[in-house]
């Protein structure tokens, strides 16, 4: 049974006995036909929103470009998890928070329905380019958004490159891609591991 055909009264009776121990989630998904995964989001949205997040509406709900952006910028700094944070917006699953993401990184139009997003072709970066990127992200406090658009990359592309340069230094931004793994030097126990085994 989809998740659509179970009557938002029904979605919040479970939501409510799971959180509240009466019921677990793997009990609930079978009694009413779901996977776990939808039992889950119910009870993030009770949690979050109460019995409100079951209302009945006549449409699917529209969200402003800020409101979008915002959301985003919340899952991108680590403040919840994409479950948490698409309930704390009401979001009736993650998934819908997750094609933000997508458009958001790919520098679409976040003010358009997801069939309408445009990609923005990405380029090319060196390894003194991406160095000199993470360098900049920590001295301006790790504005990611700001360098993002200052050298034409991705947020996402900014965030990975900084974390990776902050554990690692240089070498945490060396691009790997289409390079056999035992050719390579290991930057982590975990990686001289793999190279190793390869």
């Amino acid at each position: 049974m989809s998740r659509g055909k179970i009557s938002p009264d029904a979605r919040l009776a479970v939501a409510k006995a799971c959180a509240e121990g009466e019921l677990s989630q793997s009990e609930a998904a079978r009694r009413i036909g779901v996977n776990r995964t939808n039992v889950r989001e119910w009870i993030a949205l009770y949690k979050e929103k109460g019995a409100a997040a079951f209302e009945k509406t006549d449409s699917n709900p529209k969200y402003s470009v800020e409101v979008k952006l915002q959301a985003v910028k919340e899952y991108l700094e680590g403040k919840g998890s994409l479950r948490e944070i698409a309930a704390r917006y009401g979001l009736h699953s993650k998934i819908t928070l997750r094609n933000w993401i997508k458009v958001y990184n790919s520098g679409g139009d976040l003010s358009q329905r997801a069939g309408g997003r445009r990609m923005k072709t990405g380029r090319k970066t060196t390894q003194e380019e991406r160095v000199r990127i993470a360098r900049e992200c920590l001295e301006n406090e790790c504005n990611y958004e700001e360098i993002a658009r200052k050298y034409n990359v991705s947020y996402q592309q900014v965030y990975s490159w900084t974390k990776k340069y902050q554990e690692l230094g240089d070498v945490g931004v060396e691009d790997r891609r289409g390079k056999r793994t035992e050719n390579q030097e290991p930057r982590t126990a975990e990686e001289e591991m793999k190279i190793r085994i390869a």
